[in-house]
C-alpha cells in the first residue's frame, strides 16, 4: 500500500478476506441441489456418519458451524489430558464474560474448505484435519472412531471446498 497502515486499507483488507469466505459451488452443494454424480460413494458415506455421529448438531447451517458456541470437552476433560498447562487462551468466551459457565466454550467454527484452514483448534495446536476429527470424536462425542470412518469423514469435508473467483481452491 503506497500510502501505509491507514484505516481505510485495514477496512479494505478486511473486506477483501471476508469475500474470501464465501466460496460457492463446491462438490457438497451440487449434491445437495440434486446432482447425485458430483461427489463419490465415500463422500455420501461421510455425510451419513457426519450426522449418525451427531456431528451436525454443532456443525450446522450453510457453513456446517459458525453459528452457535460449545463448550470444548463435553465427554471428556480436554484440557487436563492433553498435557499441557492451561492457557488464557483455553478459557475461551470467559476471556470476554466472565462467566465461570463460559470457561472452555468456543465458537464452532465452520466447516467450509476446513482441509486448507489448518492448523487447528483455538490455538492452532492440532496440526491435521485427521487429528482434529479423531480429538473431536473423543471429546465432544465420547467416541473412538475407526480408521475407515476418519477416511469417509475426511473425504466428506474436502468435498466443502469451493471456488474462489470461479477457480477451485
Amino acid at each position: 500500500w503506497p500510502d501505509g497502515l491507514t484505516a481505510k486499507n485495514i477496512q479494505s483488507a478486511i473486506a477483501e478476506f471476508e469475500r474470501s469466505l464465501f466460496t460457492p459451488d463446491a462438490p457438497f452443494d451440487r449434491f445437495l441441489r440434486g446432482d447425485e454424480q458430483a461427489v463419490s460413494v465415500a463422500v455420501k458415506e461421510g455425510w451419513r456418519l457426519f450426522r449418525d455421529l451427531g456431528c451436525s448438531a454443532c456443525h450446522q447451517g450453510v457453513n456446517l458451524g459458525g453459528n452457535l458456541y460449545a463448550n470444548l470437552g463435553v465427554m471428556g476433560d480436554y484440557f487436563s489430558e492433553r498435557g499441557r498447562p492451561i492457557q488464557k487462551s483455553d478459557l475461551g468466551l470467559y476471556n470476554t464474560t466472565g462467566k465461570e459457565k463460559d470457561k472452555h466454550v468456543f465458537k464452532v467454527p465452520g466447516l467450509r474448505n476446513v482441509g486448507k484452514t489448518g492448523p487447528y483448534f483455538h490455538d492452532g495446536s492440532i496440526a491435521s484435519l485427521d487429528l482434529a476429527v479423531r480429538v473431536m470424536a473423543r471429546y465432544q462425542l465420547g467416541r473412538s472412531l475407526e480408521n475407515d470412518e476418519v477416511d469417509y469423514l475426511l473425504v466428506f469435508l474436502n468435498s466443502l471446498e469451493g471456488q474462489y473467483q470461479g477457480r477451485p481452491l
